[in-house]
């Protein structure tokens, strides 16, 4: 793993979900050019393609699928390695509180379980309400 950029590594996984230079370059918040550099160095590194970008529309090659399939769960634990270490430097996970009035469900539970997959160190603690006092038990 000697000379590999993690962040040459984050953009091969945004780029496996969003094919397009552009767009990954959007979610990456980076230009263009800087995502076809940093795919060209992880290629240079590895010694193999991992993007076809012959095609109308850029895909990964063979072994790019593999390459992904390997790394996605490597890259995970990686990432938890991390926010365990900054939640323990922090004494403990982040927390979001979510103010409701009645029950949560439907898009909103969708919402909320979507945030804590993509934030694994951050939980959301959803809390009811009253008309008398909205910002109370927020402010607890």
């Amino acid at each position: 793993m000697r000379g590999i950029e993690i962040r040459e590594l984050e953009c091969f996984l945004v780029l496996a979900e969003e094919p397009h230079p552009g767009h990954a370059a959007v979610r990456l918040g980076v230009p263009a050019e800087t995502v076809d550099l940093l795919l060209r160095a992880l290629e240079d590194r590895i010694g193999a393609p991992l993007l076809d970008r012959t095609g109308p529309r850029p895909c990964l090659t063979p072994f790019g699928e593999e390459f992904l399939d390997a790394l996605r769960p490597a890259y995970q634990n990686l990432a938890a390695v991390v926010d365990g270490a900054r939640d323990r430097a922090h004494g403990g996970p982040s927390t979001v509180r979510l103010g409701f009035r009645g029950k949560v469900h439907g898009p909103v539970a969708e919402a909320v379980r979507a945030f804590e997959e993509r934030e694994p160190g951050t939980r959301v603690r959803i809390v009811e309400t009253a008309h008398s006092d909205p910002f109370g038990p927020l402010r607890e």
